[in-house]
């Protein structure tokens, strides 16, 4: 990943997007907020601070803070205030504010956060949000049908899932201590509430028929509880990653530990491609999430790029 922007040398290089505007989750509120404010203010940085609760108030907060004058952006938490900010920044036609930057401060439960080997412990998070990088990104405009039967639209930063992969991102634990006994029980969960259903799946360069399990078009590569999903997914190459599982739910759920590495490319009922347009369609409904985010609504799926949409803190 090379694509970067730097700020010229001089002025206020400590804050060169200005004071960082910090949006939490309410499990990050008990501790995670108040000492990553501390550390910022070891540097000389105050930084205002707003919990979600619920987590969906995160886009409110987000579209309030960029309104008073707010250009960096920081989701500290799970995916859902990531999700959130992402789509305060950018909208399905681009960037809404095209100076503004998102920081990830994911503390172990992010997903966008992993793909950039950003740092989880408070001290080195303080430290790199005061610095001048940031990584040009592409972000996803998802559309689908909604539970009216008209269209619904939205944008994420790291992926759109189809079938298992939705059902066990938008049932994982919310709080850090939940470990891998809350992942078990979204896989589980998961495995109850999908059944695999013949789809046709269309890209750039043709379609294909096949029965499908689980769908993951990504722009990061970390997805499920960062499990490594999509392991040759770059955030600014112009395409999505696509990763189509046939068969059963219980197939991917048996390779998990593959999952989590990467390792279980390449396999006869894994299908990979590399695209900037992707359309499913599925016999069946199966459900949808945007960055771990279930939204109402299922299949047809349609995806398309928007290229360098988004300005990520590195």
């Amino acid at each position: 990943m090379t694509t970067t922007e730097r700020r010229p040398p001089g002025g206020r290089t400590q804050l060169p997007y200005g004071a960082p505007y910090l949006i939490g989750d309410a499990a990050s509120a008990r501790r995670d907020l108040t000492e990553l404010r501390r550390a910022l203010a070891h540097a000389g940085v105050v930084a205002e601070a707003a919990v979600a609760r619920p987590a969906g108030d995160a886009l409110r907060i987000a579209e309030r803070a960029l309104e008073r004058g707010a250009r960096l952006l920081v989701a500290v938490g799970d995916d859902r205030i990531a999700h959130a900010l992402v789509a305060a920044l950018v909208g399905p036609d681009g960037p809404r504010h095209p100076d503004a930057v998102l920081g990830l401060v994911g503390l172990g439960r992010q997903n966008l956060a992993a793909t950039f080997g950003l740092p989880d412990d408070v001290e080195r998070a303080a430290r790199h949000l005061l610095g001048a990088t940031v990584f040009v990104a592409d972000a996803g405009v998802a559309r689908w049908r909604g539970p009216g039967g008209g269209e619904r639209v939205g944008v994420f930063g790291n992926c759109a899932e189809l079938g298992y992969p939705a059902e066990v991102s938008s049932r994982l634990p919310r709080a850090a201590w939940a470990g891998r006994a809350g992942g078990f029980a979204a896989a589980l969960g998961g495995l109850v509430a999908t059944r695999s259903t013949p789809a046709r799946l269309a890209l750039e360069r043709g379609a294909v028929d096949f029965r499908l399990a689980g769908l993951v078009v990504a722009n990061g590569q970390f997805t499920m509880h960062r499990m490594k999903v999509a392991p040759r997914a770059l955030p600014d190459d112009g395409r999505m990653s696509v990763i189509a599982f046939e068969g059963q739910p219980l197939t991917i759920y048996s390779r998990s530990k593959d999952l989590y590495y990467g390792l279980h490319l390449p396999h006869p009922t894994i299908r990979e491609y590399q695209s900037k347009l992707v359309e499913v369609a599925t016999a069946e409904p199966l459900a949808i999430a945007l960055d771990g985010c279930r939204v109402p609504g299922e299949p047809p799926l349609t995806v398309e790029v928007l290229p360098g949409a988004l300005r990520i803190k590195v």
